[in-house]
């Protein structure tokens, strides 16, 4: 119990911090808000991925999560019209957008993100908190990514 809570820490530490800093290399600001949004991303997408095979291609992972940020964005976006919460973004001047809340280009922005986020949350589950197996990845079928295999601590020893 303990060391989910540490690794689920770990890894909305790193999601919030991922994010903010994207967000200000790109736009020049962010809100921590925002940081929050990335910080549970990272969290839920390492939560799906537990439950789905490595078998699933690469794909289908990107478009799982584009669709979970896409629905998180929707959400927060949604609430604006309740609760006094500063507006952190507005894709009304963008094409396919839904009433500046959503929109198709953030939409593919996030099923690359997601690639990033998943991939950075195996790596952190493999490496530091040592979870097998070692992760690798398919793309339409054919495995196109393993991490390098970590050498055994019995190995060191002897």
């Amino acid at each position: 119990m303990k060391d989910k809570f540490l690794k689920n820490l770990v890894l909305f530490l790193v999601g919030f911090c991922s994010y903010i800093t994207i967000e200000t290399l790109f736009r020049g600001y962010s809100y921590w808000q925002m940081g929050i949004c990335g910080g549970l991303a990272i969290v839920i997408l390492d939560k799906i991925n537990d439950i789905i095979s490595w078998d699933i291609d690469i794909v289908i992972q990107g478009l799982t999560g584009s669709l979970l940020i896409t629905l998180m964005e929707l959400s927060i976006g949604l609430a604006w019209n309740y609760l006094p919460i500063p507006h952190m973004w507005d894709y009304s001047n963008l094409p396919l957008n839904y009433h500046g809340i959503i929109c198709v280009p953030f939409m593919v922005i996030w099923f690359f993100l997601s690639w990033v986020a998943i991939l950075l949350a195996d790596c952190i589950n493999y490496y530091v908190f040592e979870e097998m197996p070692v992760p690798y990845y398919r793309l339409f079928g054919k495995i196109v990514f393993r991490f390098k295999e970590k050498e055994c601590k019995l190995n060191k020893r002897v």
